[in-house]
């Protein structure tokens, strides 16, 4: 199948169903504000991110090649290893919840610049987060299994199913205050988890009692580098929080808000050209047919070069608009503004490179280079925490995104030079130089272009003009190429 075509179909569904997910944070901000009981929900839920991040990115990514292979050659084995692999990923992300619920008491007071209040509520949400951090792994497996079997639509539509559940939950707990946040993700766990079982059992696999297959096992013993690779890069969410939690009154939310804005296209890539593409890459490799694996690697980065830069440059322009549309409601400040602006536009360099860097490492996992995605994440980490270090001093929160902006870049230039078997010529960027024009002239735009604070401003608008066309000129490119 056509990596490119089947993503654009999952587009409107991604924008629908990602778009429910991302109303949860404008609904917090709006709800709660910045106030330090939501430094405390963030701080804790940084834990849970990082296992949500890794659990999507790598427990999903692991799960996907044994299981499309296992769909070719022994079908019926599907529903004990489904089942064994979400339950081992759920009892493996608790130890983790629990053993951090456990160190936190001691560790906080060293870490972050809470009060006492603060970091009293720190610590209960940490534990009244558990029920999610052990649901997060199950839903990945799950999702991942889905998709092997083809269900892409169906599961893109999981974030409608926790959204809802999320904010009806703390709607109908909100005299509780901050402290129904947690309830109300552990509700979205459950829910998700629930739509995308529906889904799976729809597909022909009925999860049964769960047991640890010998299947596992194997894929365990050869990805372990993997999972080990994804959670160096996922640890950079937890390095982030604990810098910004030195920052002052506010930091930590502001930068969570700021992220939850900087991962809008980052996600809308994962919910639709990355989940084929992987799944077209591994079913590839799984029939033996090696051009049809490098020929779609090349086509899903084409429509990464041809598609993403007229959009980034875009939230450049936009950045101030963006957060003020996003988040200035209700309990939200005007003076949280300027500074989430602010650390959205660090963010966005680095965006180009995590979409690029994304596709590249699912690329690596395919061609077996497990322990080459582990020195990846250990580069990722390191720069990552030694640019913190230098930056967040100095710069505050647009020294934390711009340290996460640096280390993206760097790492996936190196996966870039890295992507090739010995002999073997990289996949091209695109048929011709279109791809690196299009950059190049987008670039250049969004430099001489004047920002906005509003959304209505003719300014704004005339901005976006070369950017809306030059969008148009790369869908037209990207479809003739992927044809």
């Amino acid at each position: 199948m056509s990596v490119g075509r089947t993503a654009l179909w999952l587009v409107p569904l991604a924008l629908i169903a990602r778009g429910a997910g991302f109303v949860v944070p404008i609904v917090i901000a709006s709800w709660f504000g910045v106030q330090p009981a939501t430094d405390a929900f963030f701080f804790a839920l940084s834990v849970p991110s990082f296992l949500l991040v890794l659990a999507s990115n790598a427990m999903g990514t692991v799960a996907v090649p044994p299981l499309a292979k296992l769909r070719l050659d022994d079908p019926s084995r599907l529903p004990v290893v489904v089942s064994g692999a979400a339950a081992a990923g759920a009892l493996l992300s608790l130890s983790i919840g629990v053993s951090f619920a456990i160190l936190l008491p001691t560790v906080l007071p060293h870490l972050a610049n809470f009060d006492v209040t603060t970091q009293a509520i720190a610590i209960r949400h940490t534990w009244m987060l558990l029920p999610f951090v052990a649901g997060v792994a199950a839903i990945a497996v799950v999702r991942a299994a889905c998709e092997v079997m083809g269900a892409f639509r169906l599961a893109a539509l999981s974030p409608i199913a926790r959204a809802a559940a999320m904010l009806s939950t703390v709607g109908a707990l909100f005299s509780l205050g901050p402290n129904a946040l947690p309830i109300g993700m552990c509700a979205g766990a459950a829910a998700e988890l629930a739509w995308l079982s529906f889904v799976l059992t729809r597909s022909g696999v009925r999860p049964v009692r769960p047991q640890w297959p010998a299947e596992l096992s194997l894929a365990a013993a050869a990805i372990g580098p993997v999972l080990a690779g994804e959670a160096m890069v996922a640890l950079n969410l937890v390095v982030d929080k604990g810098f910004a939690a030195g920052l002052g009154e506010g930091s930590v939310t502001l930068l969570e808000y700021a992220d939850r804005a900087r991962v809008i296209p980052q996600t809308l890539l994962e919910a639709s050209l990355l989940v084929v593409a992987f799944n077209t890459w591994s079913a590839a490799r799984a029939r033996g047919d090696r051009s049809a694996q490098r020929s779609g690697v090349a086509q899903a980065l084409r429509w990464v070069f041809l598609l993403a830069p007229p959009a980034l440059a875009g939230m450049v322009v936009a950045r101030d608009p963006i957060v003020r549309t996003l988040f200035l409601h209700g309990a939200f400040p005007e003076s949280g503004v300027e500074a989430c602006a602010d650390a959205l536009g660090a963010f966005v360099p680095g965006i180009f490179a995590s979409l690029v860097g994304a596709l590249l490492v699912k690329a690596h996992i395919v061609d077996g280079r497990f322990r080459l995605v582990l020195a990846l994440g250990v580069l990722s980490l390191t720069t990552n925490a030694l640019l913190d270090v230098w930056l967040a001093p100095r710069l505050g929160l647009v020294g934390l995104a711009s340290a996460t902006s640096a280390t993206t870049v760097l790492v996936s230039v190196v996966s870039w030079v890295l992507l090739r078997a010995p002999g073997e010529r990289p996949p091209p960027l695109a048929a011709d130089g279109a791809a690196v024009l299009l950059f190049s002239i987008v670039g250049a735009v969004s430099l001489v272009s004047l920002g906005s604070t509003s959304l209505f401003d003719p300014q704004l608008w005339l901005a976006a003009v070369p950017f809306v066309a030059l969008l148009g000129v790369g869908a037209v490119r990207a479809r003739r190429v992927a044809t």
